[in-house]
């Protein structure tokens, strides 16, 4: 193993807004021998100044300037927490400068912008990963697994429901990228390709969409509830429905129906499994496929498998031609709501 291999990847965070502070923790937890977090960026001096503080990064280290940041010779990654309108721009002067970049979903504002990404990581010497911290919830992707397996047989029908509670005191609102999104749908995409990143891997990709969607409150500023009817690329098809206006309610529930047996997943947390004769049973063969290799979940286990792929060349637990895919079912799904007809989801 070269020396190389096991040195702490160096971080450079641009954006040094809420999540940033997330991050922060997530780097910490999975640990120093992993992460050092060595420069950071914000067009806010002060901003940076705070972050830089609590991170204990040097004043030499903190820039106004993001390029300045991806030109600093002592940053290997670059963790970029930007309005998505950017992310094109960022990830093309990091590949140009042959740094490792991470950066938020969704993918981009649009799917022309999606595309180029896509394309540059497929031709780009180092990594370029999508922070999709739900493709690293690990019950799911246990999930995935036993149903791509072919467990419960062929997929015939699924049926999603995700509520999220109408909160206008979330400090997210706030934030002038929401408040006037340039990505479509707002809070639908936003929040929208989390859901598909539990979905995709278990249920195979998107083919064709019709949908309605409705605005119930001004804070989110554009649609806030999407209700859709899904053709799958192998054939099945299912509902899958989204709000961020429960009251109060905090749930996400699938059921795939196979031709040998259903599954049912709630939130990331429980599973159940029942038979062909529809009746319920043992669920341990799923549980026997989570991830025990590694102790991380979400963000952590997100920056741990980042680690992985940097260091020994391991698999991106979800690449950016997936995250086009998730924002590609929900450009088609606001499409065929405002046509009123079926939408073919598009493809790199």
């Amino acid at each position: 193993m070269s020396s190389a291999s096991q040195q702490p990847i160096r971080v450079g965070i641009i954006g040094t807004g809420i999540f940033a502070y997330r991050h922060l923790r997530a780097y910490e937890a999975v640990g120093k021998d992993k992460f050092l977090v060595v420069a950071c960026a914000n067009r806010s001096r002060d901003k940076a100044e705070k972050f830089a503080k609590e991170a204990g990064i040097s004043e030499s280290a903190i820039y106004s300037d993001p390029q300045e940041l991806i030109n600093d010779p002592n940053v290997e990654l670059v963790d970029a927490l930007l309005p998505v309108q950017y992310n094109l721009e960022i990830v093309e002067n990091a590949i140009a400068a042959k740094k490792h970049i991470l950066f938020e979903k969704p993918i981009a504002h649009n799917l022309d912008d999606a595309r180029k990404i896509v394309i540059a990581s497929q031709k780009a010497e180092t990594v370029v990963a999508v922070a999709e911290n739900w493709s690293y919830h690990t019950l799911p992707r246990a999930v995935a697994k036993y149903v791509q397996e072919g467990n419960i047989g062929e997929i015939v029908n699924f049926t999603y429901d995700s509520a999220r509670p109408y909160n206008p005191s979330s400090p997210y609102h706030t934030t002038a990228w929401r408040q006037a999104p340039q990505h479509p749908g707002g809070y639908l995409s936003d929040g929208g390709v989390h859901d598909l990143a539990h979905l995709v891997p278990i249920l195979g990709r998107f083919d064709q969409v019709s949908a309605f969607a409705t605005k119930r409150h001004s804070i989110h500023v554009t649609e806030d509830t999407l209700s859709t009817t899904c053709k799958l690329a192998n054939g099945a098809v299912g509902v899958a429905n989204f709000t961020f206006c429960s009251a109060g309610l905090k749930s996400m529930r699938l059921d795939v129906h196979g031709t040998e047996g259903t599954v049912r997943l709630t939130n990331d947390t429980t599973v159940e499994l029942l038979d062909a004769s529809g009746q319920s049973t043992d669920a341990s063969a799923i549980q026997a496929l989570v991830d025990n290799t590694s102790s991380f979940d979400d963000v952590e286990g997100e920056l741990d498998n980042l680690y992985h792929v940097i260091r020994h060349k391991a698999t991106l637990g979800v690449t950016p031609d997936e995250a086009f895919h998730h924002l590609a079912f929900i450009v088609a799904a606001l499409e065929a709501a405002e046509s009123q007809k079926v939408a073919n989801v598009q493809k790199v």
